[in-house]
């Protein structure tokens, strides 16, 4: 009979990757793909927060608003296959595995660091409505709760937006202008703030929002648990 509840159990229940949601065995915790995930090591640049021989930023002449970004893994593979899952078909679960991974780099990229608040890139009320969550803050809240600080909504996306994944580096410039806003009930004067996100293309959303944070006197750091490497397919 025990047998029998275990087949119904695995059949009903099955387990799937803590990173992309894929079906595995009972006793693993990764599918294959993900144990082979490239994770961003070594030398990393803070601004982009790819390993250094892959950075464009003085090329590119990005200088970001925040002071420092990084990431536990790049967006490619089975990673990229998580997150989408993560984002748009209900797999809310993957938060708390990527909320682990996250913590584990913020805390080897800035050992010296204090972070006061942890706060997210935030939606539109009607976004946020069709989805269901921000994916964006359910990792914040898991990351805040590691970290055992407050997570708190600081900023409000004021108006839509085109999405960001086919503009130039400038039309994403013009794209953000206006589009946030802080929200002006705490004070973040010498406040350290870690902004989560879940994937970092351009850093051009993370740069707009960390500009915001800055006005209020806020030093701002950010992270997500994925960043697309333009040389790395």
């Amino acid at each position: 009979m025990s047998r029998v509840k275990e087949v119904l159990s695995v059949s009903l229940f099955p387990k799937r990757c803590r990173l992309c949601g894929e079906v595995i065995a009972p006793d693993e915790t990764y599918c294959d793909d993900c144990r082979n995930a490239e994770k961003v090591m070594g030398s990393v640049c803070r601004k982009c927060g790819v390993e250094k021989q892959y950075c464009h930023c003085k090329r590119d002449k990005f200088s970001p608003s925040y002071k420092g970004f990084c990431a536990p893994y790049y967006y490619k593979g089975s990673i990229v296959k998580g997150v989408y899952r993560f984002k748009n078909h209900g797999f809310s679960e993957l938060a708390e595995a990527y909320a682990q991974e996250i913590v584990g780099t913020v805390h080897a990229r800035y050992p010296d660091i204090t972070f006061d608040i942890v706060t997210f890139v935030p939606m539109t009320a009607f976004r946020k409505w069709r989805r269901g969550y921000n994916q964006s803050e359910l990792l914040a809240k898991q990351v805040a709760a590691l970290m055992d600080i407050p997570c708190l909504p600081l900023l409000r996306k004021i108006r839509h937006t085109k999405s960001q994944r086919k503009l130039t580096a400038r039309e994403r410039k013009v794209n953000l202008y206006g589009a946030f806003q802080t929200i002006r009930n705490t004070d973040l004067k010498g406040k350290a703030v870690l902004l989560i996100d879940d994937v970092k293309t351009t850093g051009s959303t993370l740069s707009a929002l960390a500009a915001e944070l800055k006005s209020e006197g806020a030093t701002v750091y950010a992270a997500s648990f994925a960043v697309v490497c333009r040389d790395k397919k």
